[in-house]
């Protein structure tokens, strides 16, 4: 059977942003500290636009976040270091559960930004 999502796929993303995961976790930071700023700011009659620039800082800071998490994890498996039989299936089975979890959380905070965008 042949998935979409495996951890060598994922670790081959990995690899080709790994040059942008200090730069991920800056606009993370980044992000935050000026979405809590602007936050301190919105009062009942602020602009819509403040508002939304507020959300949208959180939701990118949150994806940056995610992407940044994605490239820590899966720069390097272990499996493919390890020589022992037991524990080459024991790393296997971690990295499947890491890229189950990562299918989700990659979309996720794009999709929670659209759905907010639709709601409100």
């Amino acid at each position: 059977m042949k998935y979409w999502f495996t951890p060598q796929l994922f670790n081959h993303l990995a690899v080709s942003l790994f040059n942008y995961r200090w730069y991920l976790l800056l606009w993370s930071a980044f992000s935050f500290v000026l979405f809590m700023v602007l936050q301190q700011q919105v009062v009942s009659n602020t602009p819509t636009a403040l508002v939304w620039l507020v959300i949208f800082l959180l939701f990118a800071a949150l994806q940056s976040l995610v992407l940044a998490s994605f490239i820590f994890f899966f720069q390097t498996l272990p499996s493919i270091k390890e020589q022992q039989p037991f524990w080459i299936k024991f790393y296997k089975s971690i990295e499947w559960c890491e890229t189950i979890i990562f299918s989700f959380l990659l979309p996720l905070p794009m999709l929670l930004f659209v759905y907010a965008f639709i709601v409100i």
